[in-house]
């Protein structure tokens, strides 16, 4: 009797020792998967365990990584691949929009016959010379190579100087133009990177909007927000997408919109430390920039 308790004790160690030792096993795959997927590196899984289930395990995971290693691989090609593409193209195309702008001023400045056909040539050239402004950006923001340089701004000042370089056409569209632009506040930020984004919303408003347009800066719990409303041209179906890159609510009517602006100034103001956020109140479109004060 003695024999068989000290045989089932026996049997019962065994067992508990097989028990934690694949438990720990277990456990430890499980840290080598996390640094696996942390580090990236090449190195197998392996285990110590004999267990044939737990090496099948294992298995899988090797070839799943190995795969998702593989598809990286391709997919960072096809990216550099598209870059360059993008960075060819923009620059093959930029010579010869630059040659024909400089002609046609020429012959504007004759005052010939064709001068009407010619201003629309002129103004066909512009759009298409701002469109490749706009892929030239979205290029560099691919590539990580905008890196803002911060200084002192005053943003008061700056809004209000963008907004004056589209009064002429606000005006020209009948724009109803509100500001609350009298006070002066300071941030610490990238002048050049918020003039783009000043340009690419205002230019979104000539673009989509209509007859009313209103901005405004005010000051909210130490960060100091942007306010550009104005009045839709037309309801907007998707309000979520419009921040995403080639979206356009209305991209198969018109020849007017990239479907980046709005990507584009998302993009800058949160390179340079701030938000942009987008809503909608019965026919008035709202973009709202948020930067921590200086």
């Amino acid at each position: 009797m003695i024999i068989l308790v000290i045989l089932l004790i026996g049997i019962c160690c065994i067992f508990a020792f097989f028990y934690f030792r694949q438990k720990y096993a277990l456990k430890r795959l499980l840290i080598d998967i996390e640094a696996k997927k942390t580090s990236e590196t090449n190195l197998l899984l392996t285990s110590k365990t004999q267990n044939m289930e737990v090496e099948k395990v294992i298995n899988a995971f090797n070839l799943l990584f190995e795969e998702l290693r593989e598809t990286k691989v391709v997919s960072w090609q096809e990216q550099e691949t598209l870059k360059l593409a993008l960075h060819n193209i923009t620059h093959d195309i930029r010579t010869p929009l630059t040659v024909a702008s400089g002609y046609t001023q020429q012959l504007l400045r004759k005052n010939t016959d064709e001068q009407e056909i010619l201003e629309k040539i002129q103004d066909n050239i512009r759009t298409v010379s701002g469109r490749l402004d706009i892929l030239l950006e979205y290029q560099n923001l691919l590539e990580q190579s905008v890196q803002p340089v911060f200084e002192p701004v005053n943003l008061t000042e700056l809004v209000k100087q963008e907004l004056l370089q589209f009064y002429d056409v606000l005006n020209e569209k009948k724009f109803a133009v509100e500001v609350d632009l009298e006070q002066a506040f300071m941030i610490t930020n990238d002048a050049d990177l918020l003039k783009r984004i000043m340009q690419n919303i205002f230019g979104n408003v000539l673009k989509h909007g209509r007859d009313y347009l209103q901005v405004r800066i005010s000051e909210t719990q130490g960060r100091i927000q942007v306010e550009v409303i104005n009045r839709e041209r037309q309801p907007i179906k998707n309000l979520e997408r419009l921040t995403t890159r080639f979206y356009s609510e209305n991209m198969s009517k018109t020849e007017d919109s990239s479907g980046l602006g709005l990507y584009i100034a998302k993009e800058l103001a949160e390179l340079t430390g701030g938000y942009l956020i987008i809503q909608e109140k019965e026919d008035l479109f709202m973009v709202i920039l948020d930067w921590p004060h200086a």
